[in-house]
């Protein structure tokens, strides 16, 4: 490959991982706007990313079934915790506060994968906790607090779902997402017909031509195909080009573009505070990619 050829390639590499961290930025969107509650939705937008992806996995290297069992149960929770939080406070909260995966991801490293905490980790983790308690500050009131500390707990999990993904390197990123997808819709099909039998009418309600069923229905196939698979299998063609500090710094329009989105179709207005709070989170990420990465800082990151 000459050199125009690799510069060529740079740029498409970049151009994917852009549309990808687009596509990803329009689930608060997807969950402010569907009328179908954080379980049914967990369940349904996993469902119909695996069916999405189904086409791409034949010649794959598989993950191990035993890290797919422990992955999917920590993706199922941290994403039923996530957009439990997206319902229940601003999707401007809930995204930053998800964003917080690669400080727990820090915190625990040394327990969990052997690594170590370098003065850029503490630099990154003393920023962001500073835009966390702005965050807090603004929202932590009335029906609000449980909403916040279900997206600091998903951002907790999200950052413990990071360290296991190490585990699953050797094997293809577009079959791990379809192992770990299909295992969250395992797992959360039986608390769906138990606590959300109302959501799991939907399919039966769609069979017999409701239009409101097979309205949402539609949007949840749309969530499942072009928020969650489009978006993997362009992060998953870019990251082949792009070094991986690069990749998560691209990754972070998600949380940029995710209350905007939510502001243009839902209306909905993050608060100062949220503001404030969620652009150091984002400042501290961003130069833990970038100068800090030079400090020795561990620049690797998963996306939902």
């Amino acid at each position: 490959m000459n050199d125009e050829d690799a510069r060529g390639s740079v740029a498409r590499s970049r151009l994917a991982l852009i549309l990808a961290g687009v596509l990803w930025s329009l689930g608060g969107a997807f969950i402010k706007g569907l009328p179908v509650g954080a379980i049914g939705i967990t369940f349904y937008r996993s469902a119909f990313a695996v069916l999405a992806l189904l086409p791409l996995l034949r010649g794959r290297r598989m993950p191990r079934w035993r890290d797919v069992l422990v992955a999917s149960i920590l993706y199922a929770a941290l994403l039923g915790l996530y957009i439990a939080a997206t319902k229940g406070t601003t999707a401007a909260n809930a995204i930053f506060l998800q964003d917080t995966a690669p400080l727990y991801a820090i915190l625990l490293g040394p327990w969990i994968a052997n690594a170590r905490i370098r003065r850029a980790d503490v630099i990154t983790l003393m920023v962001a906790m500073v835009g966390i308690a702005i965050l807090f500050s603004g929202s932590y009131h009335g029906a609000e607090k449980l909403p916040l500390l279900m997206g600091l707990a998903s951002g907790a999990l999200f950052g413990i779902f990071q360290l296991w993904l190490r585990r699953m390197r050797e094997a293809d990123p577009i079959a791990v997402t379809v192992c770990n997808n299909a295992g969250v819709a395992i797992i959360v099909f039986p608390v769906l017909l138990a606590y959300a039998p109302g959501d799991f009418a939907l399919m039966g309600e769609a069979a017999r031509g409701s239009g409101d069923a097979l309205g949402n229905l539609g949007w949840l196939l749309l969530m499942g195909a072009v928020q969650i698979a489009a978006p993997y299998a362009l992060f998953s063609y870019g990251m082949r080009r792009v070094t991986a500090g690069e990749g998560s710094l691209l990754a972070l329009l998600e949380p940029v573009l995710n209350p905007i989105w939510v502001a243009l179709i839902v209306k909905e207005i993050p608060s100062g505070p949220t503001i404030v709070g969620g652009a150091l989170i984002l400042a501290a990420l961003s130069l833990r990619y970038t100068l800090f990465a030079r400090l020795g800082g561990d620049d690797n990151d998963a996306r939902k």
